[in-house]
């Protein structure tokens, strides 16, 4: 459906069958909305180019609102934190303020090493895990500046925080794998290197647990961060399990290239399950099977709330943003077999 001009709550809540109490509240950010309805707003509204100005104090007046995001996660193409941040940019400027990005190195974070991004800074968001100390080194440099977190949560409340929904996705991910007939599985990720890596392995647990099925493998590593090497690389079982769990899309495309490689065929040898949907992943042809996170809703919501926090409201605590279950093509339904 294309754009249409001068879109009204009314057209929005029209789209999905709702009230415009409901579509309104949504868009504002307010409470008394369910995430999934949230989320599923937020989708149209963008869809149909609505786009909501933000009445400010200061009107007329433009924020600098600064970003900071850990080299790791951007240094690679395609990035997930990186189109997060383009998407905050883009819907930042769209009401008139500005962003400065600032892209912290590894030697930076075991330094702890923080740079001034700009005076007069209105906000700051965070986006992703920093190393050891350097979160609290942030906080304590720009005290006082309200602060988003984006897809990390930790247990200061005076801090927003917008998360994707790592324990339920994963969960929802091994139990598609449970519900096709797979039950010998296999968790790839480097379970204590990121709070986000450790919540999809309890999601996987927690899956099993409720399927009734034990743990029957040891997990599959695919980094290390305590000396600075922030590649991803994983090595093969001697003996396959039935489904591999990965904590990232980018994991699982590596292993599915070991597997290739081997002469392991996907699904019909293995299943192969990723995280985070992005971009659209294949392999060969073949369209993995993932957790798909949008970036856009993300950036919106957080640059609502850091708005809203300039203004005055007060901290909301952590917000969790539903994903979708995207199933592809390795995943075999061993059910029907």
């Amino acid at each position: 459906m294309g754009q249409r001009k001068n879109v009204k709550l009314e057209d929005i809540a029209e789209e999905l069958g709702v009230s415009i109490v409901t579509v309104s509240n949504a868009l504002k950010g307010k409470k008394g909305v369910s995430e999934s309805t949230r989320t599923r707003i937020l989708s149209v509204a963008e869809k149909l180019g609505y786009h909501m100005e933000l009445k400010t104090k200061n009107s007329g007046h433009s924020y600098v609102i600064g970003v900071i995001v850990a080299e790791r996660y951007v240094k690679e193409f395609p990035s997930f934190y990186l189109d997060i941040y383009k998407y905050i940019a883009q819907d930042v400027a769209k009401r008139g303020h500005l962003t400065v990005l600032e892209v912290v190195t590894p030697e930076k974070e075991m330094q702890r090493e923080i740079i001034s991004l700009e005076n007069g800074l209105a906000g700051v968001i965070l986006i992703g895990e920093f190393g050891p100390g350097y979160f609290e080194a942030i906080r304590d440099y720009y005290s006082g500046i309200p602060m988003v977190y984006v897809d990390y949560y930790d247990v200061y409340d005076d801090m927003d925080y917008i998360v994707t929904d790592g324990f339920g996705g994963m969960e929802q991910m091994t139990r598609m794998l449970i519900k096709a007939g797979y039950r010998n599985l296999i968790f790839v990720g480097s379970v204590n290197a990121t709070k986000n890596i450790t919540d999809r392995y309890l999601g996987f647990c927690k899956a099993l647990e409720k399927a009734g099925i034990e743990e029957q493998n040891p997990v599959i590593p695919d980094r290390d961060f305590s000396e600075g090497d922030y590649r991803i690389d994983v090595e093969l079982p001697d003996k396959l399990p039935e489904g591999f769990v990965c904590n990232c899309d980018r994991t699982a495309l590596l292993l599915m290239e070991k597997l290739r490689t081997k002469g392991i065929r996907i699904p019909e040898d293995v299943a192969v399950v990723g995280f985070d949907g992005y971009p659209d992943v294949e392999h060969e042809g073949i369209c993995l099977s993932t957790y798909r996170n949008d970036g856009k809703i993300l950036a919106h919501i957080s640059v609502n709330t850091l708005l809203r926090r300039i203004e005055g409201r007060r901290p909301a605590g952590v917000r969790i943003i539903e994903g979708t279950v995207e199933p592809g093509g390795t995943v075999e339904n061993r059910r029907k077999m």
